[in-house]
């Protein structure tokens, strides 16, 4: 019996199918195990196309199509209208102590007070803006023309003195994001990330620490994620890939499969990308949505993930998440949604896929007669099935293999492949891959297959 190890992730390198391994809509946890990721339950519609959501005074907040929502039951998804945000742009929010700040991308601005008050800010000092920070009770803007930031009067993000700009002007790129991290101020461009304390002098408080600028370029996906945050970027005139800052640097965490899946979109397409983070089982679990993919990272490794609408495989349904009260929610498309364990998203099925290989010296030749999958069998009451390709190559797959798994309460049963004739010969390479889409518990403790 030989004992095939579990893919870490997404890897390979590209046109040596035989180094491809690869997860989907499960993980590797470090520890031996492979670990199904949440589904989600669908709590309620809104008619509407979700543009963002955040935490603000105790209550969760989505702004779905024109409509400012706040979520009365999260149980149920109940929801009342509060006011009206304007454009089709997704937003970008700022959590003060007094107000909110609601910026729509490339659009207007709002302040969202405790009463819930909607007020537009009209100060003629604002400028059209792409993101919005919070550090000391001043409100930080990034207009949308790559000018310098500027910043509004302490407690109050509608005023706006004419003399609060200030930019980095170390590098000649534009600004294009800002965030707080550890009550530092970050500014990135389009080739660099300055970093800013606030020293309360009048009339800009903002100095640049010196020696502190970041040499990578901003492009999208900001996510704050185990004590660090996460963006999709590029070095100076270098290829793309995800970085996570730093002490004066940001080492890239990407490898040659995700920079290549990267590779295949425009910057203007990965700026829109989708960031997330789920806390689940005490996996920490950061994810980016694209257009066409969407992968997750976990542990130092990648896998993808999917939601299967309209019988397709599609980047999957979480949109905005946020955690309110222990829980994540999700704001996707014109769904409200709640993680939780159950093997669907909003009730659609999820691909789980695990490709991984058993390689031996090029000029062995072996059988394998049998294989079995340690799956979690007998918790859950519906018995689905489980298919096995087996490949040579790594590219092209023999026909699917249908197990089913045990009822509840069988927890001894076994997935096992074992049909006369075996599983094929096979020269020093075998490819292997489990797929299912249907209602089943995918997580796995071992793979183990009988070669001769």
């Amino acid at each position: 019996m030989a004992r095939i190890e579990f893919p870490r992730g997404l890897e390979g390198v590209e046109n040596l199918p035989r180094t491809k391994r690869f997860l989907q809509n499960c993980f590797n946890n470090g520890n031996g195990s492979l670990i199904s990721r949440p589904g989600i339950l669908g709590l309620n519609t809104t008619s509407k196309v979700a543009r963002g959501s955040f935490v603000w005074n105790k209550a969760l907040y989505q702004v779905v199509s024109t409509d400012l929502i706040k979520i009365t039951d999260t149980t149920t998804g109940a929801f009342s209208i509060i006011d009206t945000i304007e454009g089709s742009a997704v937003i970008e929010t700022s959590i003060g102590f007094k107000f909110a700040v609601i910026v729509v991308k490339g659009g207007k601005a709002y302040t969202l007070d405790k009463t819930d008050t909607v007020v537009e800010i009209t100060d003629p000092q604002f400028k059209s803006s792409v993101d919005v920070a919070n550090i000391n009770g001043r409100t930080v803007y990034i207009p949308a023309d790559g000018t310098p930031a500027f910043f509004s009067d302490v407690g109050e993000p509608g005023t706006i003195d004419d003399l609060s700009f200030f930019d980095a002007e170390e590098l000649p790129d534009e600004n294009n994001g800002v965030f707080n991290f550890k009550n530092t101020l970050y500014i990135t461009g389009t080739d660099s990330i300055e970093l800013f304390r606030d020293t309360g002098a009048t009339p800009n408080p903002f100095l640049r620490i010196n020696g502190s600028r970041i040499l990578n370029g901003f492009i999208g996906g900001l996510l704050e994620y185990n004590n660090t945050f996460l963006f999709i970027g590029r070095e100076k005139d270098q290829d793309l890939g995800i970085y996570s800052i730093g002490a004066g640097i940001a080492p890239k965490i990407s490898n040659e499969t995700i920079d290549l899946l990267l590779s295949t979109y425009t910057q203007g397409e990965l700026a829109e990308a989708i960031p997330g983070r789920i806390k689940w089982r005490g996996y920490d679990i950061a994810t980016f949505t694209l257009r066409r993919d969407s992968f997750a990272f976990f542990g130092g490794n990648w896998f993808k993930l999917d939601t299967v609408f309209e019988e397709i495989s599609r980047p999957w349904g979480a949109g905005f998440i946020t955690q309110f009260e222990g829980e994540y929610f999700t704001a996707f498309d014109d769904k409200i949604g709640k993680f939780t364990k159950i093997n669907t998203d909003y009730g659609n099925r999820i691909t789980r896929i695990v490709d991984t290989a058993l390689s031996q010296t090029e000029t062995d030749f072996f059988s394998c007669q049998s294989i079995e999958l340690g799956i979690s069998q007998g918790f859950d009451s519906a018995a689905g099935s489980v298919a096995l390709f087996m490949s040579n190559n790594n590219v092209t797959y023999g026909p699917a293999v249908f197990r089913d798994l045990g009822n509840l309460g069988e927890y001894d049963q076994k997935l096992i492949w074992n049909y006369a004739g075996g599983l094929g010969t096979y020269r020093g390479f075998m490819g292997i891959r489990f797929f299912t889409t249907e209602n089943v518990d995918f997580t796995d403790d071992y793979i183990v297959a009988k070669i001769r």
